[in-house]
């Protein structure tokens, strides 16, 4: 249901609000890929986490400047999730591999994150917010799209 603010604060303070918060979420991704990789004992398992971590920052950085310049986001979008390896998502099997426990976490938040910022974009009127929003769902669907390529690569192709 797409409705007035409940708050009654004005629409560009909810925005302002709600994008510092979607900021602090991609500076604290960062943060926990950023531990993750420490955390790896194989080189390329925690190359994979720099990665991670690196454009969680990106990220943040990005919905810094957002916030301070009160710009869209400039961030790499897709229009469809293609959604290849969505049923792995649930899988939380002792038998993966250290790669594969990586990819399906990542594949996870990044999901979650996707679903969350497709449902805020709904529930707003205000059209500021509702395409902030709209934008980072897609960002998601961007990163998904890239993580099952990985996931394809790695694991079922046995390519690295």
């Amino acid at each position: 249901k797409i409705m007035d603010s409940i708050s009654g604060k004005d629409p560009e303070i909810i925005r302002t609000e709600l994008m510092a918060k979607a900021r602090n979420i991609y500076c604290e991704l960062q943060y926990n890929f950023e531990n993750l990789a420490k955390q790896a004992k194989k080189a390329h398992l925690r190359a994979m986490l720099k990665d991670f971590a690196e454009e969680a920052g990106r990220d943040c950085m990005e919905l810094n400047y957002v916030l301070s310049k009160k710009s869209r986001p400039k961030i790499e979008t897709e229009e469809k999730h293609l959604g290849m390896f969505t049923h792995l998502i649930s899988t939380e099997s002792t038998s993966l591999t250290d790669e594969e426990k990586v990819i399906l976490n990542a594949l996870k938040v990044s999901d979650s994150l996707r679903n969350i910022f497709s449902i805020m974009s709904r529930e707003y009127r205000d059209e500021k917010i509702r395409e902030f929003f709209e934008t980072l769902s897609k960002h998601e669907a961007h990163r998904e799209n890239e993580l099952e390529q990985l996931y394809d690569e790695i694991i079922v192709q046995g390519q690295w």
